[in-house]
């Protein structure tokens, strides 16, 4: 699974497929983000899209701290900082452009979001790698992947991956069409 040759990248022209009402419904950003969101933390989306999740995780902070929206697609980057245009919530999105192999960032986060986005990395070990240089001891991690487009099996790869570089499964949720667990690193 490390250097996957035939990954599946959203396409950007496809990009509004990710706000649809009816995925407010079922997978309400704030919903999700609540119990791991607050004021005064970093919290990095990785994998951020146009900014589905972003903008939610940057009104939970309340105008303290800040979203790093990372994202290895220059597209759907430029689709969330035209949503950002004139917003008072730009001042605490730092957005980030990815290489497929590097996040590219060496700060601590509080709190890293990778919602449908694992799937799609064809460098996944390396990304895995990086994680636990940007956690710290109590930084959650919440990965969730498709059931219909993600196997069980590619998830637990995932999940077992995360377990190799010194995370532990904390807890697991239930969202609509989704195998989800929130991981942090084990003590």
């Amino acid at each position: 699974m490390n250097n996957v040759q035939a990954t599946h990248l959203h396409p950007v022209e496809d990009a509004k497929a990710l706000e649809g009402r009816l995925r407010l419904f079922l997978q309400n950003p704030r919903k999700i983000l609540r119990r791991y969101i607050h004021p005064g933390m970093t919290v990095l989306d990785l994998g951020c899209g146009s900014g589905y999740f972003t903008l939610e995780m940057a009104r939970l902070l309340d105008k303290k701290g800040k979203v790093i929206a990372a994202d290895v697609q220059k597209g759907m980057l430029e689709i969330l900082k035209k949503k950002l245009h004139d917003s008072e919530l730009q001042q605490q999105i730092q957005i980030c452009y990815s290489r497929e192999d590097s996040i590219g960032l060496t700060e601590k986060v509080d709190f890293i979001f990778a919602f449908y986005s694992f799937h799609e990395m064809r460098f996944i070990d390396s990304i895995i790698s990086e994680l636990p240089v940007i956690a710290g001891p109590e930084t959650k991690v919440l990965i969730s992947e498709q059931k219909f487009h993600v196997s069980k099996t590619m998830f637990d790869t995932i999940i077992k991956k995360m377990e190799n570089k010194g995370f532990e499964i904390c807890e697991r949720l239930a969202i609509f069409l989704s195998r989800t667990v929130v991981m942090k690193i084990r003590e």
